[in-house]
C-alpha cells in the first residue's frame, strides 16, 4: 500500500513538473512573441560642455564640405553630413557658424560634395573673399559598414543588424591654408529584432540607423578636433 502510494506520489510530482515546465515555455515564447520588432540601441550623446571655454570674441567657421570615401554610396550623403556637421558646430558653441543653406547658395554641388572647396590654393582664396571666415572644416566619410547577425535557440531566435560609420574631419585656417586640427570618430548603431520560434525575426535595414551612427560619429570627430585645436591655441 505504501509502495503504490510512493509511486503515485512520484508520477504526480513528475507529471506536475512537466506541465509547469510547458507552461513556463510557452509564457516565455509568447512573451518573445510580442516583442518581435525592432529596437535601435548604441545611441551616444556628447556632452559640449565637457568642452574647453570659447575665446572671448568666437570666429567665423563654415562648412566647405564632406566627401564620401566609403563603398556605400546614397544620394546626398555629403548634404546630410554637412548639414549634421553644421548644426554640431552651433551646439558646441565654439565658433560662429556659416549657415549651410548659404554655402549651398553660393557654391556648386560637386565642389562642395568633394569638399575641394580647400583643396587647391585658388578655390581656398576665392571661397575666404566670399565668406570673410576665419576657418574652413571639411569632413569624409571613411567607413560605412552595415552588418547582419542572427542567433537561434531552443525558444527563440533573434537577428540583429549593426551599421558602423567613421568620419574624419580637418580644420583649415582660411587665408595661409595650414592644417589645424583634426579628429576622428566612428559608431555603431545595432537594430535588433527578436521573437519566439513561431514568429519575430522579421523586418530590414533601417535607415534611422544610418542617421543616428552618422550624426554621433560626426559629434565624435567634432568634439575631438576642437579639443586639440584649443590646446594647440593655448
Amino acid at each position: 500500500m505504501k509502495r503504490r502510494f510512493k509511486t503515485r506520489f512520484v508520477i504526480g510530482f513528475f507529471v506536475l513538473s512537466l506541465i509547469t515546465l510547458f507552461c513556463s515555455c510557452s509564457t516565455h515564447s509568447d512573451q518573445l512573441d510580442k516583442s518581435s520588432q525592432a529596437s535601435l540601441s548604441g545611441d551616444s550623446e556628447i556632452d559640449w560642455r565637457q568642452l574647453p571655454e570659447p575665446p572671448e570674441k568666437k570666429e567665423l567657421i563654415a562648412v566647405a564640405g564632406f566627401e564620401n570615401r566609403s563603398t556605400y554610396s546614397a544620394d546626398k550623403l555629403w548634404d546630410t553630413s554637412s548639414q549634421m556637421l553644421a548644426s554640431s558646430l552651433l551646439r558646441a558653441n565654439y565658433f560662429r557658424v556659416v549657415e549651410w543653406e548659404k554655402m549651398k547658395q553660393l557654391f556648386d554641388w560637386d565642389t562642395l560634395s568633394h569638399a575641394s572647396l580647400v583643396k587647391s590654393p585658388e578655390n581656398l582664396k576665392r571661397a575666404q573673399r566670399i565668406l570673410l571666415c576665419e576657418y574652413f572644416v571639411s569632413g569624409a566619410i571613411t567607413y560605412f559598414d552595415v552588418n547582419q547577425h542572427s542567433e537561434v535557440s531552443a525558444f527563440s531566435k533573434a537577428k540583429w543588424i549593426d551599421t558602423t560609420i567613421r568620419v574624419d574631419l580637418l580644420l583649415q585656417d582660411a587665408k595661409s591654408g595650414e592644417y589645424l586640427s583634426t579628429g576622428k570618430g566612428s559608431h555603431m548603431i545595432r537594430q535588433k529584432y527578436e521573437g519566439g520560434l513561431s514568429g519575430g525575426q522579421t523586418g530590414s535595414w533601417d535607415a534611422h540607423a544610418a542617421d543616428q551612427a552618422l550624426s554621433v560619429a560626426i559629434n565624435k570627430a567634432l568634439f575631438e578636433l576642437i579639443e586639440s585645436f584649443s590646446e594647440k591655441r593655448h
